[in-house]
């Protein structure tokens, strides 16, 4: 019911009020006049239309200024002063060093806090393997929040076979560790000889069974058989193993790894030998080099003879 539909009825109501005073009933009249009466009857009708609109309007009021509710909304986090996020490294773990090898190890992190990384800050040695690296190690540079930064320090594998592993950590200006998983973890293994090894690997003499008087040709392969190069050495071939001197000789200023030559020269047997006899060469006749194996420096042809 709206406002002017109220007063409507009140006017009405007063009417009403109106007509029945000028009706009597026999009732015994009131002391009040008709004037009153009437005044009356208007202020109680206005009285109770203001406490009905006293009820309804301040609870349509609240309905319309409700508010969404802001509770429970996640509060952001803030960042701490410290923290690193690892990025890279080098020398992966397994790596295979020969015993007493210098080598570096790097880590790559980012500065992802709000402190700036000083060179007040450092690398410090914790525990297991730590390979002649130092105790503690200042940063050399600072690192602002957001950058990245190379952290290394200069190693050297034991002077055993087996595996190491060291730990290391991260610490601020102040002494406190933020980083606490950093570690090299290697392998050292026996190396493999360096040495040369000096073989021969071809010989021949054409005709195989020479004939007195009449040259003949020889073939020689030097060969290094080593995982290093050979300096001088001579190589010399005696017709006969019995010979005092010589048929044919060769110097040799070097010989790489795994490389060799084709030695070749002719000569004539100026006697003739029954074929019961031994034809040799020798390789670094002189022991020039050190080998790694020294017992394989010959090579025969047996038997061997001349013909008349």
């Amino acid at each position: 019911m709206t406002y002017r539909i109220k007063i409507l009825g009140i006017v009405g109501i007063l009417i009403l009020l109106s007509l029945a005073c000028n009706i009597s009933l026999g009732a015994p009249e009131e002391k009040l006049s008709e004037e009153d009466r009437i005044n009356t009857a208007v202020a109680e009708a206005l009285a109770t239309s203001s406490k009905q609109q006293e009820t309804t309007s301040p609870t349509q009021e609240v309905i319309a200024t409700t508010q969404a509710p802001t509770a429970g909304l996640p509060t952001p986090t803030p960042k701490p002063c410290n923290k690193a996020v690892f990025v890279s490294e080098t020398i992966p773990d397994g790596t295979d060093f020969n015993p007493n090898t210098n080598f570096t190890k790097s880590w790559r992190w980012r500065n992802d806090g709000t402190c700036t990384w000083n060179t007040g800050y450092q690398l410090v040695f914790a525990s297991g393997d730590q390979m002649s690296g130092p105790a503690v190690q200042n940063f050399t540079q600072n690192v602002a929040p957001g950058e990245q930064v190379d952290i290394s320090v200069a190693l050297k594998s034991p002077g055993s076979a087996g595996s190491y592993k060291g730990y290391w950590k991260l610490r601020d200006d102040k002494g406190e560790y933020y980083v606490n998983n950093m570690w090299v973890a290697i392998d050292v293994v026996a190396p493999v000889p360096t040495a040369p090894d000096l073989i021969i690997s071809e010989f021949s003499i054409t005709p195989a069974t020479p004939q007195m008087g009449v040259p003949c040709h020889v073939r020689i392969g030097a060969y290094n058989n080593g995982n290093a190069a050979a300096g001088t050495f001579i190589v010399r071939w005696y017709g006969l193993s019995t010979f005092a001197s010589p048929s044919c000789a060769w110097t040799l200023p070097s010989m790489v790894a795994k490389g060799g030559q084709i030695l070749e020269c002719d000569f004539t047997f100026p006697s003739w030998y029954p074929i019961n006899k031994t034809s040799i060469v020798y390789i670094d006749h002189d022991n020039q080099v050190a080998e790694s194996n020294e017992g394989n420096n010959t090579a025969t042809i047996s038997p061997f003879g001349v013909n008349p």
